[in-house]
């Protein structure tokens, strides 16, 4: 089903080196924190299509909410960037789940 899927839109594998920056190394990271977050969470619990949107949705909000600049500890001083704040302009409000270590990149 899935092959055929990939047949059917001539979508291609291709393999890249996973550490060089220049050929994707930084989104293949990202790849890792999420695979990371699902092994963590569900070891070896089967979810449903919904529950399982769910909780990317919530991975992905955990991910974007990661500071890119340094955070100050003064109540004064600037907000930190995160991705979410790029795409959205504005802090995105986290519910983490207990349990769940998101290492930054």
């Amino acid at each position: 089903m899935v092959k055929d899927f990939y047949a059917s839109h001539k979508i291609q594998w291709r393999f890249i080196v996973e550490k060089a920056a220049w050929w994707g190394g930084f989104y293949e990271r990202l790849i890792r924190s999420v695979k990371l977050a699902l092994r963590k969470i569900l070891s070896k619990t089967t979810l449903c299509r919904e529950e399982l949107e769910t909780l990317l949705i919530e991975i992905e909000v955990g991910l974007n909410s990661r500071p890119l600049t340094y955070v100050f500890s003064e109540f004064q001083e600037p907000v930190p960037l995160t991705p979410a704040r790029m795409l959205l302009g504005r802090r995105v409000i986290t519910y983490l789940l207990p349990g769940v270590l998101f290492i930054p990149i």
